[in-house]
C-alpha cells in the first residue's frame, strides 16, 4: 500500500510542477505537435495519479489490488471496517473526478454559448471581405483579428484598422494563420487545458500548461501560414499589430512568434517526433499500470 500510493503521489508532484516548468520553456524551433501530445499527456497522467494516490490508499488495505479494493467497497462489512481517514481519502477522490469531469462539461457548454451569440453578434456588425475568402470585416479603429469556429468551416474576422495597416500580402497571411487555426480545429485542442485550469485554479501547473498550449497553437497556425505565403509576410504582420495596438498582445508571445518567424524550420525529424510521442504514451501509462498492478506494501 504505501510503495504503491507513494509512487503514484511523487508522480502527481513531478506532473504538476517540474515537468510542466520544463515543457513551458519555449524554443523557436520546437515541434509543436509533439510538444502538445506531451501537454495532454501530463495533464490526463496528473490527473490519473492525483486520484489514484488517494483511492490506493484507501483501498489497498481491503485487497492486494485496486480493482479488488473497489470491488470490496460493494461489501457493507467491509466497508464498516474502514476508518474516517479512508472514507475521507475517498471522498477527495470522488470529488476530484467528479470536478474534473463536470468542469470539462461546463466549460464546453460556456463556450458553445459564448460562441452562439458571437456568432449573431459578427452577422449582425460584419460584412463580407470582397477578397479575402471566409473573412468578414468589422468597422473598427483597433487592428485585430481572430476566427470563431462553428457553422461549417467557421469564419476570420478582420478590423478596418488592421486593414489599414497591412500590406495585401500581409493580409493574407494573418487570414492564412487564422484558417489554420478553424481547419485544424484548435479550439478543441485547448478546451481541455481551460477546463482543467477552471477545475483547478489553485494548482500552478494549469495556468501554466494553458499558457503553454495557447503558445503552441500559435505555432502551429504560423507554420501552416508560412507554408503556402513564407514566414515574412506574417512576421511583418505580427509586428505591425504588436507596434500599432501593443496592448492587444502577449510581448513574450510575440517574441517568441517572431523570433521562429526569424528561423528557417528544420526538416520534419520523424524519429525525434516519434519518440516524443513514444514518451507521452509512458506517462500515460505508468500510473495505469501501477494503479492496474497488485498493491505494493
Amino acid at each position: 500500500m504505501l510503495i504503491t500510493g507513494t509512487l503514484l503521489a511523487v508522480l502527481a508532484l513531478v506532473l504538476a510542477w517540474p515537468v510542466p516548468v520544463a515543457l513551458a520553456r519555449r524554443s523557436p524551433l520546437i515541434d509543436p505537435l509533439s510538444r502538445l501530445v506531451l501537454w495532454q499527456a501530463v495533464g490526463l497522467a496528473g490527473g490519473l495519479s492525483l486520484i489514484g494516490t488517494a483511492v490506493v490508499f484507501a483501498t489497498a488495505p481491503m485487497a492486494g489490488s485496486l480493482g479488488d479494493g473497489l470491488i470490496g467497497l460493494a461489501d457493507l462489512q467491509a466497508l464498516s471496517l474502514l476508518a474516517w481517514w479512508q472514507w475521507l481519502l475517498l471522498l477527495v477522490a470522488v470529488l476530484l473526478t467528479v470536478r474534473l469531469i463536470s468542469s470539462l462539461l461546463v466549460q464546453s457548454v460556456l463556450v458553445l454559448r459564448h460562441r452562439r451569440r458571437h456568432s449573431a453578434l459578427v452577422d449582425l456588425l460584419t460584412e463580407p471581405s470582397a477578397e479575402l475568402p471566409n473573412t468578414r470585416v468589422l468597422t473598427s479603429d483597433s487592428p485585430v483579428a481572430y476566427c470563431l469556429p462553428g457553422r461549417g468551416s467557421g469564419t476570420t474576422v478582420v478590423t478596418t484598422g488592421l486593414l489599414a495597416v497591412l500590406t495585401d500580402e500581409q493580409r493574407r497571411a494573418v487570414v492564412a494563420h487564422e484558417q489554420a487555426h478553424l481547419d485544424l480545429h484548435h479550439d478543441l485542442l485547448v478546451l481541455p487545458f481551460a477546463a482543467w485550469n477552471r477545475a483547478l485554479p489553485f494548482v500552478p501547473a494549469t495556468s501554466t500548461a494553458l499558457a503553454a498550449v495557447s503558445a503552441l497553437i500559435e505555432f502551429m497556425a504560423d507554420d501552416r501560414a508560412r507554408a503556402s505565403l513564407g514566414a515574412a509576410p506574417l512576421a511583418e504582420a505580427v509586428e505591425t499589430g504588436a507596434r500599432v495596438h501593443p496592448g492587444a498582445h502577449s510581448t513574450d508571445l510575440t517574441r517568441a512568434r517572431l523570433a521562429r518567424l526569424d528561423r528557417e524550420l528544420p526538416a520534419a525529424r520523424t524519429r525525434v517526433r516519434t519518440v516524443k510521442l513514444v514518451a507521452a504514451a509512458c506517462l500515460v501509462l505508468v500510473p495505469t499500470l501501477i494503479l492496474a498492478a497488485p498493491t505494493l506494501a
